[in-house]
């Protein structure tokens, strides 16, 4: 199995962000077209990427144990592992592990997308932190990995409706309005 340690996963989660940048940005072009089947091709193409990225960067066996946490045991106290050692960057990866996805599907879903796009969020966290645990591959199951990639998620599906707010979907002209409406009388 592979294994990247937590810098290459900084700059693993850096580059799907900004790959994340330009997936929303043509996000938002199809939502104000009301181009609702260009977004769910888009979503059909990169939430199945985004996964497997994910799966990449999270399940491979680690070199070593984690100190903090015994493997074949489960943290249930929030930042345990932070305390005894230093890992803003692994905090900041796991807040931005789900956030392309919390943005893909603030476009996808019309009613509810914050709601239910951190549940989502939520079992897919929760079942990564199984799948480490029943492994046993030296990775640490953690609550705060559970904590922070829903956070990551919750945050990211608040910007995409906001983003989908901001740019309301503009009515499509027939193109003899639209060259009427340019010649029209004050």
């Amino acid at each position: 199995m592979f294994y990247f340690p937590v810098s290459t996963v900084a700059v693993l989660v850096t580059i799907g962000l900004l790959a994340s940048l330009a997936i929303v940005a043509r996000l938002v072009l199809l939502y104000r077209r009301g181009n609702q089947g260009g977004i769910r091709r888009m979503l059909a193409i990169f939430i199945p990427l985004w996964a497997l990225g994910l799966a990449v960067a999270v399940l491979p066996a680690s070199p070593q144990p984690d100190p903090s946490i015994p493997s074949g045991t489960f943290n249930w106290v929030p930042f345990l592992a932070h305390r005894e050692r230093d890992l803003g960057i692994e905090l900041v990866a796991n807040l931005g592990l789900f956030v392309p996805l919390g943005l893909m599907l603030a476009f996808y879903w019309r009613t509810h997308a914050v709601a239910k796009t951190t549940l989502v969020a939520l079992a897919a966290s929760c079942s990564i932190e199984v799948t480490q645990l029943l492994m046993m591959n030296n990775r640490a199951a953690d609550i705060t990995d559970i904590i922070t990639n829903t956070s990551g998620a919750f945050l990211a599906a608040c910007l995409g409706w906001i983003l989908c707010r901001v740019f309301p979907p503009v009515p499509e002209q027939a193109p003899l309005e639209a060259a009427a409406s340019g010649l029209s009388w004050p």
